[in-house]
């Protein structure tokens, strides 16, 4: 191993040791440690300048303009008013409720992001709990696991699904072709599953304390009528232009910005008004991730890494299991986002190589489905723990939440194998 590569190597293990302690921002520790590869020279001719093309502002920009967006339509009262909604048609049953609720969580997910879902629903779980007397953990647990698989669903539901879809030239409609199922499937299993881990949680339920809620009125929720129709119609069209962006030949991250900018234009605010709604961590997380991943490429170490997965077997159902087991594991304890973007170059060669085209599939499901293990598996699992224990006042610990979600890994890798099973047999 050359210099350069073992130098990558120890920037790249200490900037993972960082994010897995969690004593530091894991977007300013990315962004830093990029930079460094810049900063020592490690590459040759790597200049500030090369920034620009590292960078993916595809997946960026998509981002961006969807974070706008989704951040207009929160301040008008949108997926308060759809709560209330599903509280209501739930006819003061508890279990509806609970059903329910992560049906809606994971189908707003599958479009929207999956933090920004779990910050509007708990508060309304919080409350429903409070009233009927109930502990809200498997509540909470279970919108979290529903968020996680809802935005495994489409492209634009989950950030490595961005970042596999702009790597592999995969379009929206691909996405929800072979991944939608593959999520409806877990979803089943999800909801069968939060019976067995505690049989107990629907029983004993006063309905008298639940009818009171059937009482609010979805209209009151909504803050500002003219832009909670403007935006839904906005944000609509802005879905139908990734569903026929390639008809028209046009990159997502423009349509996603240029919504973003109509919204603007519409509802009068500033870029400033709207910047504390833009997750400025998570796309400069990105954005050193982009940097490691391309000096690691650089100096060969990419290479390595596939030259291993290959080891393993000339078959290439055999390698697609190995990426969605391999990939689930790392995205559970290091995180979803850095596992794919390691990854992605790994997965590129091989199919440069000829192997088949559903190994992206493999990566996008592995790493979709692992996050949901641990507290730091996705950020959705970190702000909700951070959440319930909030509400709570008392402390969920690593190993206490995995009773939970390492099952639910388990069983939601074991069926996205089965379904690259069946695409394997249909590439045939």
């Amino acid at each position: 191993m050359t210099i350069e590569a073992l130098s990558v190597l120890v920037i790249f293990v200490f900037t993972y040791f960082m994010l897995i302690a969690g004593k530091t921002r894991g977007s300013v520790i990315a962004f830093t440690m990029g930079l460094l590869v810049f900063v020592v020279k490690i590459v040759e001719k790597f200049e500030p300048e090369d920034i620009g093309k590292i960078i993916d502002f595809d997946t960026i920009g998509l981002l961006f303009g969807m974070m706008i967006i989704v951040g207009i339509m929160k301040s008008t009262g949108f997926f308060q008013f759809v709560a209330v909604h599903v509280v209501k048609l739930s006819h003061a049953n508890f279990k509806t409720i609970f059903f329910r609720f992560s049906i809606v969580v994971a189908l707003f997910s599958a479009f929207l992001d999956n933090v920004t879902t779990i910050l509007l629903f708990s508060p309304l779980v919080f409350f429903i709990t409070d009233t009927i007397g109930v502990d809200p953990s498997l509540f909470i647990f279970t919108l979290m696991f529903s968020a996680n698989i809802g935005g495994a669903a489409t492209l634009i539901g989950d950030p490595p699904n961005l970042l596999v879809g702009s790597a592999s030239g995969k379009s929206f409609l691909d996405f929800i072709i072979v991944m939608a199922p593959v999520a409806i499937s877990n979803m089943v299993i999800l909801l069968f599953m939060s019976r067995i881990f505690n049989p107990n949680y629907f029983s004993k339920i006063r309905k008298d304390r639940l009818k009171k809620l059937t009482e609010l009125d979805p209209k009151k929720t909504i803050t500002d009528k003219k832009l909670f129709l403007e935006s839904t119609i906005v944000f609509s069209m802005v879905i139908l232009g990734f569903i026929l962006h390639e008809v028209f030949d046009y990159k997502m991250a423009l349509i996603s910005i240029f919504g973003a900018a109509v919204l603007l234009l519409i509802s009068g605010k500033t870029f400033e008004e709207v910047a504390k709604e833009v997750e400025w961590d998570t796309l400069f997380f990105f954005i050193g991730l982009f940097m490691l991943a391309h000096a690691m490429e650089e100096v060969g170490l990419i290479e390595k890494f596939t030259n291993f997965f290959l080891s393993l077997s000339n078959d290439p159902l055999i390698l697609a299991l190995s990426i969605i087991w391999i990939g689930g594991f790392l995205s559970a304890f290091i995180g979803a986002v850095p596992t794919v973007t390691v990854m992605i170059p790994m997965v590129r060669k091989m199919v440069s190589m000829g192997l088949p085209d559903y190994l992206w599939w493999a990566l996008a499901m592995g790493a979709s489905y692992g996050g949901n293990a641990t507290i730091t598996g996705t950020a959705a699992n970190m702000v909700g723990v951070g959440l319930l224990e909030s509400h709570r006042r008392k402390r969920i610990s690593y190993v206490g939440f995995m009773k939970y979600g390492f099952p639910v890994m388990i069983f939601s890798l074991t069926t996205a194998s089965f379904f690259i099973l069946l695409l394997s047999e249909f590439s045939k």
